[in-house]
């Protein structure tokens, strides 16, 4: 099979699987308990949009003054901190002692309003890293291509939740497992196909990720102390300002800006997010072992 066929089939496939499955787990019900208590629904949302991505920045600066940082590495920061929070997070923020509404509601919001805000903020950032000439994000075809792999497959996922409740209910855990494994499948020919890059560059990404993910979780955890939140809401927001969607930076890379090798940090970045979501998992469990 073609790379192309795979970038303009598969991939897009994949990630609307991944929308669907997060729309066959909401209801209207859950937006409605942002508007509750919205004080860290607001910070998370706020930390999102804003924090990710000025922590991307510091590193693409800092980093750059010791390390000349290839167009690779600085274009999938970019590109991954412009992206939602991942759909995972709902799941994680459950096992972590988060507040799972507050997580769906943040993870939902967010999935709709980026396909909004990627083309305009995505364009800026890549035009401040010179590679304006080179690439072409135009506002309408982003948007429309965003709009059909993103939003429309969650408010059909809702609809479906909304009258077959308990079908999708049972069946829930097995379009997570399709979804997944297709989207994973996928990520394991991108690495094959650029393992040269990734030979050459990959350390560098990883470490870039993994710094990428502790400064983001550490500052919301920051903020979010600072600003009076529980347990359940400090850990909520931690876990969803730092679990990105990796899947929506691919599809950026490869289906709207024709660049398939700066898929390669969105793609370690889903990797190494993980560890310091392990390590919460582990002290959780040493805490509470020495109760």
């Amino acid at each position: 099979m073609e790379f192309a066929t795979l970038t303009q089939i598969i991939l897009p496939l994949a990630l609307a699987m991944m929308m669907l499955t997060l729309g066959l787990s909401l209801s209207i019900r859950d937006f409605k308990q942002a508007l509750v208590k919205p004080k860290a629904f607001i910070l998370g949302i706020t930390l999102q949009l804003l924090l990710l991505p000025l922590i991307a920045w510091l590193h693409i600066i800092v980093v750059g003054k010791f390390i000349e940082l290839p167009l690779i590495v600085t274009a999938g920061l970019v590109i991954l901190a412009a992206c939602p929070g991942g759909a995972t997070s709902n799941l994680i923020a459950y096992i972590l002692g988060g507040n799972a509404a507050l997580s769906v509601s943040m993870t939902a919001l967010v999935s709709l309003i980026m396909p909004l805000i990627i083309p305009f903020s995505l364009s800026w950032q890549l035009s401040w890293l010179g590679v304006d000439s080179q690439i072409s994000l135009p506002y309408l075809i982003t948007f429309k291509k965003l709009l059909l792999i993103t939003i429309i497959p969650v408010i059909i996922g809702m609809l479906i939740r909304g009258v077959f409740r308990k079908t999708t209910e049972k069946a829930q855990p097995y379009n997570s497992k399709a979804a997944t494994a297709l989207f994973v499948g996928f990520g394991v020919f991108l690495a094959w196909r650029f393992h040269q890059d990734l030979l050459q560059s990959g350390w560098l990404m990883v470490l870039v990720c993994l710094s990428l993910a502790l400064s983001a979780m550490f500052m919301t955890h920051l903020f979010s102390k600072q600003a009076k939140l529980n347990f359940s809401n400090r850990r909520t927001l931690l876990i969803e300002v730092g679990v990105q969607n990796a899947g929506t930076g691919i599809f950026i890379a490869v289906a709207i800006l024709n660049q398939p090798e700066w898929t390669l940090l969105p793609l370690l970045y889903g990797l190494v997010m993980n560890l310091p979501i392990l390590s919460l998992l582990v002290k959780d469990k040493w805490v509470k072992s020495h109760a």
